[in-house]
């Protein structure tokens, strides 16, 4: 058995590979040949651009394989190029496919169901997607309707933010930097109560296997994939701080204010601030188990960064500027402006009590309150 994986060196592709192998197959990676980590198994690399048709056409003539991983590269066009030369055709898309998840503010109510399921509405149920949403439903698509036709066995399986070594671009970095940096805080958009839904490395790998080995109750679908547990920003911090062996205070300012920091966490724009993507499908399907818990994940990543700080001047992809100077101006003018707004407008807070009755004695009718 023949297995084919598109990109394969990110932070994924190295379980994903590992999978295949165990599972018996003769493995071979399509990339263009930028990123070779040390670790990956011995097996054979096609190198060539897997952007463009002429260049797939190229790298990959003649070539058949029972199980093609589309992790990288534009998924449309090597669908085109492996229907008909390939058993089951793997793509691996992305949760903005969904309705709301980029530019929430669409549509009513805000931002996408939680739990997104698949099928739930997607990015262009109620007209036309967001730019980059459309992409992802046209490569879904064109792996989707091929898998209809009986061009080959097809799957798609949609990506959160994924987490573990290797990512180009490491949120745990943001903490793990501060820390060593001595920081005392780090800011958040409101309080950090966002959740940007994450799955780690190792069981995006694990829903992508579950695919392999149930081809025919994959054949056709989409699945989701993300961790058992999610946290919130704040709660995220807590977790990748404590990974590290450090604390760091959060500062809550509001996102209007906060809008250099969001667009640190989220690479896109328009990002809804809460996701969740349900995973009974594949659990169902797939009998699908995760293979380590987020906590765990995280302490993974953030042992792997201590070893391999990232490049941050280089990292296109990483927005954090580290600014320390500028944060600690905008905390200091947000709390003036604080102090100033409950000079004007504050009031107390109102005296709270339970809407259930609790009497004080025994006795037939409203207790004290009138309750």
């Amino acid at each position: 058995m023949k297995a084919l994986v598109v990109g394969g060196t990110g932070p994924t592709g190295p379980h994903v590979v590992r999978g295949l192998l165990e599972r018996g197959y003769e493995v071979a990676l399509f990339h263009r040949g930028v990123h070779e980590p040390s670790d990956l198994p011995e097996v054979r690399h096609i190198h060539g651009d897997p952007h463009f048709a002429e260049t797939i056409q190229t790298a990959l003539k003649g070539e058949e394989f029972d199980v093609v991983a589309s992790m990288y590269g534009r998924i449309a066009l090597l669908a085109e190029a492996f229907e008909d030369r390939c058993g089951h055709f793997i793509a691996v898309g992305g949760v903005p496919a969904y309705k709301n998840v980029l530019e929430p503010e669409r549509f009513r109510p805000y931002g996408p169901a939680l739990p997104a399921r698949e099928d739930g509405p997607l990015a262009d149920a109620d007209g036309e997607a967001p730019v980059f949403a459309a992409r992802i439903l046209a490569a879904e698509r064109a792996v989707l309707s091929r898998a209809a036709e009986g061009r080959f066995h097809g799957t798609v399986v949609r990506y959160p933010a994924i987490h573990g070594p290797r990512n180009q671009n490491p949120h745990e970095w943001m903490v793990l930097r501060r820390l060593l940096d001595r920081r005392q805080h780090m800011i958040l958009p409101d309080g950090g109560l966002g959740i940007m839904s994450r799955c780690g490395a190792r069981n995006a790998a694990e829903v992508l296997l579950g695919c392999v080995d149930h081809p025919e109750a994959a054949n056709g679908q989409a699945f989701n994939a993300a961790d058992d547990i999610q946290y919130s920003w704040r709660q995220w911090v807590d977790v990748v701080a404590d990974a590290a062996g450090g604390t760091l205070e959060i500062v809550s300012l509001p996102l209007e204010i906060a809008g250099a920091v969001q667009a640190s966490l989220i690479a896109f724009r328009d990002y809804a601030p809460q996701t969740l993507f349900d995973m009974t499908k594949a659990r169902v399907l797939l009998g699908y188990t995760e293979a380590t818990s987020a906590k765990d994940q995280i302490r993974e990543t953030v042992a792997w960064l201590s070893e391999n700080p990232p490049d941050v001047e280089r990292e296109i992809a990483f927005n954090d500027s580290f600014d320390y100077d500028r944060e600690d101006k905008l905390i200091a003018a947000y709390r003036r402006a604080i102090h100033d707004v409950k000079s004007v407008a504050g009031w107390d807070p109102p005296e709270l009590h339970h809407p259930l009755p609790h009497p004080k004695a025994p006795g037939i009718g409203p207790d004290e309150r009138g309750r």
